[in-house]
């Protein structure tokens, strides 16, 4: 049962689908190198911890990334981004 919740703690998602509130990690970007570009021009690369402050489905989502970084992106972008939950809260 534990090694399910660590597998499942792994898959990765797109970040479209995370939820207001959640914590999860960057991974990668499917397609698009131009905003693979641009996102890492604004902080979001591999590795990095990114909290969802707001998910609304019919807006932007609103990211804190680092200790004092917010960021805006539109749903578009938020679907070709890869992420998984890093088990924090």
């Amino acid at each position: 049962m534990m090694t399910d919740s660590i597998n499942m703690a792994r898959q990765t998602l797109p970040l479209s689908l995370v939820s207001a509130g959640e914590i999860v990690e960057f991974v990668d970007i499917q397609g698009h190198g131009m905003l693979r570009q641009r996102l890492a021009e604004m902080g979001l690369t591999p590795g990095t911890v990114i909290r969802v402050v707001q998910s609304n489905p019919s807006g932007p989502m609103i990211l804190a990334i680092r200790q004092d970084t917010r960021l805006a992106i539109g749903r578009s972008a938020a679907h070709r981004v890869m992420v998984c939950f890093t088990g924090e809260r």
